[in-house]
């Protein structure tokens, strides 16, 4: 029973995470990024330092394995060294239509 409820669960969150998000806004997830991740992560081409070991936007944008859904995952529930930042899901939309616009390929 315990494995048939944690599979619910697991379909249910992957469901979700695959619905399409309607007014996602690259704008506030920009300015959002600003605030949560500057600090670590080179998140646009204007900023002039961030850690070393944070890979920058651009990065993380274009590598093929990380997808919107990906990325909206990570930042729903991050790994060390990345802070849990309790994001609604609105904001992680946001962060995650910024990194859609970041794409150059």
């Amino acid at each position: 029973m315990k494995r048939f409820l944690i599979a619910i669960i697991l379909i249910s969150a992957i469901a979700l995470l695959a619905m399409p998000s309607y007014g996602r806004d690259a704008t506030a997830g920009h300015k959002l990024a600003a605030m949560w991740c500057s600090q670590c992560h080179v998140i646009d081409a204007g900023q002039k330092m961030a850690s070393d070991a944070a890979p920058p936007f651009i990065d993380i944008a274009n590598d093929p394995a990380k997808s919107s859904s990906y990325i909206a995952a990570w930042l729903a529930d991050p790994h060390p060294p990345m802070p849990k930042m309790n994001l609604t899901k609105g904001e992680i939309d946001n962060i995650a239509a910024y990194f859609e616009k970041l794409k150059t390929d």
